[in-house]
């Protein structure tokens, strides 16, 4: 498995974190916060174990398999936000409520236990958006890195830019990958802030929304949301917003100046949907008038890549579910099942059907070569929300809550459940317990279903 080569990771990700904890240290210091000694704190104590971790790593590494780099995926969401929570547990909140926020920020989900807390310290957001840019890298680094291969969803993707390595450690993948996408993630982050900033946001609320809309965390520093900015700012998103959900891969691809034709279907199919999806919405707001037609556009652009912002008059809950439920692409930051995961089971269905409609017909090989791990994350995606809306349902809360509830952990899409009947309050109005399996269910959303049996799987760590 590789423990040293594990531990060695594990004081790289605690030394990034440590090294972000200075952003909102500085910011509560020139802001006169108290909070400024928690993040200070937070800090020493991830360098620190961080430090430590890498002492002990020093010597012959072994290489890891995919034990280990699975072991590593896990620490990232499931331990980091325990020190990530560190400052929120030592201002106004318990350990558990903190963890609770921590997760909602690292897995990019962004639903908080009240919105308006949120907002009440500078440092507080712009740690919540630091921690989900981050995590929006970690997203695209693991799905490009690791699971977006032939053998887990079933059809050929675009080769990514950097060596994947079959041999060898699979870490070596996950840092390959980190460092391809970081200057393009950091340049289009850039971007996104100076488009938001000459559209009329202020500067920090421009930063906020800019980390947050490219790591599709549906962050606005605002407590009237959205709609506290101008329609210039709403119009400033709107490019950002669908490139959070496009292939990645392919935006580092452009942005690399390859030469070679690039053919991506799937990010085609995402601005198909994207349309498609307006066009339903506008149906549903009254159609009939032209003015209602960019507020949809913008609302499914928002749904499907998991930012859950909401313009305009918002459709009803169900098709708003089921746009999330569909996500973006497979490389992209955005939740949700994946777009490629369901081209693969439309290309299964067509397959199915021409068979059954000619049983005795020669097809030819088929175009779906292995798709058992999109079927496993399927399944998995499906039972999961059936039990989260069990669980939420059976704690008292009504049904509308309890289902925007289980798509939007699942989802990524944390601001969903503001849509929803007695959620405009946040996820405090869920009882502790249950914040503790919503919060493992926005872990489970980052995680490949994959991923989550062998975790749980004895032979997986025997072998």
């Amino acid at each position: 498995m590789g423990l040293m080569s594990i531990l060695r990771g594990f004081s790289a990700l605690l030394i990034i974190l440590g090294l972000a904890f200075m952003g909102p240290f500085i910011a509560a210091v020139l802001g006169g916060e108290e909070t400024a000694g928690a993040y200070l704190f937070g800090a020493i104590v991830s360098l620190t174990t961080g430090g430590g971790a890498f002492a002990a790593s020093i010597g012959r590494r072994p290489p890891s398999d995919f034990r280990g780099v699975f072991l590593i995926i896990l620490l990232w969401w499931a331990v980091i936000p325990a020190f990530a929570a560190i400052p929120f547990a030592m201002t106004t909140l318990n350990f558990s409520d903190a963890y609770f926020e921590a997760v909602a920020s690292l897995t990019t989900t962004g639903g908080w236990l009240s919105p308006t807390a949120a907002l009440e310290s500078r440092a507080g957001i712009l740690w919540r958006a630091e921690l989900q840019w981050l995590g929006g890298l970690a997203s695209l680094a693991i799905a490009a890195a690791i699971f977006i291969r032939p053998a887990f969803i079933g059809i050929d993707t675009l080769l990514p830019p950097f060596s994947r390595g079959e041999k060898g450690s699979l870490l070596r993948p996950l840092r390959n990958a980190a460092t391809a996408f970081l200057s393009v993630y950091a340049f289009i982050t850039f971007a996104a802030f100076c488009v938001l900033a000459l559209t009329g946001a202020p500067a920090f609320d421009a930063a906020i929304m800019a980390m947050s809309v490219v790591a599709s965390g549906g962050f606005i520093p605002h407590e009237a949301g959205i709609a506290g900015y101008g329609p210039n700012v709403t119009f400033g998103l709107f490019p950002f917003i669908l490139l959070s959900a496009v292939n990645f891969v392919l935006i580092a691809r452009v942005f690399r100046g390859t030469k070679e034709k690039v053919r991506d279907m799937e990010t085609v199919a995402f601005l198909f949907i994207v349309l498609g999806v307006s066009v339903l919405f506008w149906v549903l707001a009254g159609a009939g008038h032209v003015e209602l037609v960019a507020p949809q556009l913008f609302n499914a652009a928002s749904m499907l890549s998991t930012n859950g912002y909401i313009i305009g008059e918002a459709p009803p809950l169900a098709v708003l579910l089921v746009a999330t439920i569909i996500g973006g692409a497979a490389v992209s930051t955005a939740g949700g099942f994946k777009i490629l995961r369901w081209l693969v089971i439309m290309r299964r269905a067509n397959e199915e059907l021409r068979r059954l409609v000619i049983p005795s017909g020669v097809f030819g090989q088929s175009r779906v070569a292995n798709e058992f791990g999109v079927w496993i994350h399927f399944l998995v995606f499906t039972l999961v929300l059936a039990a989260l809306l069990a669980i939420i349902a059976f704690d008292g809360h009504n049904f509308d809550l309890a289902v925007a509830t289980a798509v939007a952990t699942v989802s990524n899409a944390g601001p969903l459940i503001y849509l929803a009947q007695g959620g405009a309050e946040g996820y405090a109005v869920f009882s502790e317990p249950l914040r503790w399996v919503l919060a493992a269910a926005m872990i489970l959303g980052r995680l490949e279903a994959a991923v989550a049996l062998a975790l749980i799987s004895r032979a997986f760590w025997r072998s």
